[in-house]
């Protein structure tokens, strides 16, 4: 794929995992690497500084005198949280499907999650360093996103036959052979509401060939080592993101159909 034909998603913005802890809570599916590595004295005073940065930067307005008196007793008090910023942390939360990706690359490790809503895609590429940059786009090319963040964009195509793992931890020579070889890792997972036993994958790609690692959440069944072609692997991981979408617009049809009910 040219720059020209890439995919377009849109920066909005980049919060730190401090304010997300602030405007979103605590609890959801995406990592928080700067705050898992504080001390919870250590965490409480970067909260106390990141809410301090948001009252300067105009991102949240200080609580009313009402919403101080409903809070008495309370953990929390209610934020007023600027339109923009108020609208990414609602599609975040109500995200009916969340693609989520784990990457190791030569240059480094990060995360990146699409949060699939309707026909918008909210995509938040995490460092390890607790930056959360936020960008949206059409659930149409979610795709190709997906493929643009998992693939090595010179992945060839892996020959030879599959192989099962009977112990991921120490998998046969020949597999690490391949593995090694690999210049991007990914480990994917779609979750939703109702996932039980999601698919787990594992994709090591460089122009030596992709390899695709597989196996059910849970399940105890065995992980599955299989070289793939890049037509292959293009395929799959666009049907990834079909699913994920799928899921979506049926939780948007159905949530349209309740709201029609008499």
């Amino acid at each position: 794929m040219s720059a020209a034909d890439a995919p377009v998603a849109v920066p909005v913005e980049v919060l730190t995992d401090e304010e997300l802890a602030i405007l979103a809570g605590p609890g959801g599916l995406v990592v928080s690497p700067y705050l898992a590595t504080l001390a919870e004295a250590d965490r409480e005073v970067a909260l106390r500084t990141a809410y301090r940065g948001l009252l300067a930067r105009g991102v949240v307005d200080p609580p009313t005198v009402e919403a101080l008196a409903a809070a008495v007793g309370e953990p929390t008090v209610e934020l007023q949280v600027r339109e923009d910023v108020l609208s990414l942390v609602t599609l975040r939360r109500g995200a009916a499907a969340t693609v989520c990706v784990a990457r190791t690359t030569v240059l480094g490790q990060d995360y990146w999650y699409a949060h699939v809503v309707r026909d918008v895609v909210l995509v938040e590429q995490v460092t390890t360093d607790g930056q959360h940059r936020f960008s949206l786009a059409a659930a149409d090319v979610l795709g190709d996103l997906l493929l643009d963040a998992v693939a090595h964009p010179e992945t060839g195509d892996g020959t030879g036959p599959a192989i099962e793992l009977a112990d991921p931890a120490e998998p046969p020579d020949a597999v690490v052979e391949a593995l090694g070889h690999a210049l991007a890792r990914a480990d994917v997972v779609v979750r939703t509401a109702d996932d039980r036993e999601p698919e787990l994958l594992g994709l090591f790609t460089g122009p030596g060939g992709a390899w695709v690692l597989s196996a059910a959440a849970g399940s105890g069944s065995a992980v599955v080592a299989t070289p793939t072609t890049r037509a292959v692997l293009d395929a799959r991981v666009h049907d990834l993101a079909r699913r994920a979408a799928a899921v979506a617009a049926a939780v948007a049809a159905a949530a349209a159909g309740e709201a029609g009910a008499p």
